[in-house]
């Protein structure tokens, strides 16, 4: 017969109920463990948890840290797009005898992410896309292994607040549907089952970030991992009927994170993490005997090496993990601001900086519009700022990453514009601008300083 488990009817109005009941209700359920091939039977569907555990590593890590990286080098309000692959190979234990699943995977995020200043505090918002595909193993007493793939398909939402005081918060959920098969060769008869089932989840993490010194930085954090797979019965294609509970799988993660400044643009790091996995165990209904678990503690080493440009951001690491959960791995995160390259070549990109409410500094300096354009470009960069956008012919220099020399009032993203208006041959008016009105007054002053030709204070 046709195993293969169709997809599920469920009402559009009952999602959010579903989405609130993984987070918010506890569900109490009293399993009957198997025995014999249904310990086998388990490992398919342990293993697909695993997998979907792998997926919220990347949100919560990568997807976390490529989002953030979109806006950082450009203006607060820019949509930006970032992503983040996964890549790699672990086995799980799934009892304390050795048995265990080992899977093959790769999965990917998608999305778009958007920042917004609240105060000193900088808040990023995102919406992504996730798929993941693997293969397994499962090990057990048998003497043959189940086999079979596992793949996933969702979306979901991340946000991150810098709370300016070294400190930040971080936050994912995700949800979709899960396919899962598996197959075992078991006296010489194919046993084999194929369904789909939603998944939902979400993680918490805290962190404290400080310099060192200007060289190094340490990162240290805790993360909070949930996930609920909805599993179905599932029908065997020899007729057998298994019902699978549902799973949940909480983890709790602490670790630290030492970067190292190799340029002005770009870091590599290290860390170490220890990860426990509270709850996992894979429950059969109206079975008894042992099952397999997903329990226990994991170590997990990285290293990685991060680079920025203009647009572009990139941050290329590989974990090891020992104990309970054993392998390596590698990650790739990404972000592209695509829409204000868009912006950029429109030139419809400085208009912000002509709001009302955006405070203006205006001095006359006895210079030409070219010498004044020359200098502010030579002062900007002995600002350790970035120029993301000039044009001498409309008398404009727009920049941002300030923070390394007035840390005090802005982030890195921050903005502040100059603009030169040529009032003769040899005379010009320079207007200083940001739309953080601290940084453009503070910015102005030292720019004027430095700038100064015998200036007059416009009127």
């Amino acid at each position: 017969m046709n195993s293969r488990f169709t997809k599920p009817t469920i009402k559009s109005k009952n999602y959010f109920l579903i989405f609130l009941s993984v987070f918010f209700l506890p569900v109490f359920k009293e399993n009957i463990y198997a025995t014999g091939n249904d310990y086998a039977y388990a490992q398919g569907t342990a293993a697909s948890v695993a997998f979907l555990n792998q997926g919220a590593d990347i949100a919560g890590d990568k997807g976390i840290m490529s989002a953030v990286a979109s806006v950082s080098p450009n203006s607060v309000g820019s949509l930006a797009l970032f992503g983040a692959v996964f890549t790699g190979e672990s086995k799980y234990k799934t009892d304390f005898i050795g048995n265990r699943v080992d899977i093959g995977a790769t999965s990917l995020i998608v999305g778009l992410a958007k920042s917004f200043n609240i105060g000193l505090e900088k808040l990023t918002l995102g919406t992504f896309f996730e798929r993941g595909e693997s293969s397994y193993d499962g090990y057990s007493d048998l003497p043959v292994a189940g086999l079979g793939n596992s793949d996933y398909s969702g979306g979901g939402l991340l946000a991150y607040i810098d709370f300016k005081n070294n400190f930040y918060g971080e936050f994912s959920g995700r949800m979709g549907f899960n396919q899962t098969d598996f197959a075992m060769n078991l006296n010489e008869a194919i046993t084999k089952y194929d369904y789909r089932a939603l998944y939902a989840g979400c993680h918490l993490g805290l962190g404290y970030a400080f310099k060192i010194n200007s060289v190094l930085k340490l990162d240290n954090y805790g993360k909070y991992f949930f996930t609920r797979k909805f599993n179905k019965n599932v029908n065997l294609n020899d007729g057998a009927l298994l019902r699978f509970s549902d799973i949940n799988s909480q983890r709790v993660r602490a670790g630290t994170r030492l970067s190292f400044t190799l340029s002005e643009h770009s870091a590599a790091y290290c860390g170490a993490a220890w990860e426990y996995e509270t709850i996992g165990t894979i429950g059969i209904k109206d079975y008894a005997g042992s099952f397999p678990k997903l329990k226990g503690g994991s170590a997990i080493g990285e290293v990685g090496v991060s680079d920025s440009f203009k647009d572009f951001y990139f941050d290329l690491s590989a974990q090891c993990y020992i104990g309970e959960r054993k392998g390596v791995s590698a990650m790739l995160g990404v972000s592209f601001d695509l829409f204000s390259r868009i912006k950029r070549f429109l030139g419809y990109s400085i208009e912000k900086f002509y709001s009302d409410k955006t405070k203006r500094f205006i001095k006359n300096f006895e210079m030409s519009k070219k010498d004044c354009f020359d200098k502010t470009l030579e002062i900007i960069k002995k600002l350790r700022a970035r120029v993301t956008r000039k044009n001498f012919e409309k008398g404009y220099a727009i920049a941002f990453d300030f923070a390394k020399s007035f840390e005090d009032c802005c982030l890195d993203s921050t903005e502040a514009g100059v603009f030169i208006t040529e009032t003769n041959a040899e005379n010009a008016t320079v207007e200083v601008c940001s739309d953080n009105n601290i940084l453009g007054e503070k910015f102005s002053v030292k720019f004027f300083e430095m700038l100064i030709s015998n200036p007059d204070d416009s009127k």
